[in-house]
């Protein structure tokens, strides 16, 4: 690995979601999980200002092309996924919503080889066959 800045942000962000799913798990006895997405958002807006003033110098916003509609759907559509993560913790074993949710790669692999010509090698394959073969195994 070259350049393995991307892996390192990719553990990072594998322990980060595991807190996440243990912490809305936990928080799930008591909240129900339209109650879990707004109460979890006052932590997002507490960490807005301080990751807004360390990363604003990277920010280059640009309207000239559609790509801003893209970052807005991806919002819009990562609140949809939460929203129903926390339905699925309030309502199962979190061992099998986060494993089963965190299987979401397989829709992104889909998208980005009809959609953005990426391709697929037989390792990503076969890492995306066990991905299948684990949610088939953890729905059971």
């Amino acid at each position: 690995m070259a350049n393995a800045t991307w892996f390192v942000y990719s553990l990072l962000s594998l322990v980060s979601w595991g807190f996440w799913g243990f912490f809305g798990k936990v928080a799930s006895r008591s909240i129900s999980g339209e109650g879990l997405v707004l109460i979890s958002n006052i932590g997002w807006a507490a960490t807005f200002p301080i990751l807004f003033s360390v990363y604003r110098a990277h920010l280059r916003p640009s309207f000239d092309g559609g790509d801003w509609v893209w970052a807005v759907l991806s919002g819009a559509v990562g609140s949809l996924g939460v929203l129903f993560f926390y339905f699925a913790l309030e309502r199962g074993e979190a061992t099998r919503v986060v494993a089963i949710t965190a299987a979401y790669p397989l829709v992104t692999a889909v998208c980005a080889y009809f959609l953005l010509g990426e391709g697929f090698s037989v390792q990503k394959l076969i890492g995306l066959g066990f991905a299948l073969i684990g949610i088939f195994f953890l729905s059971r």
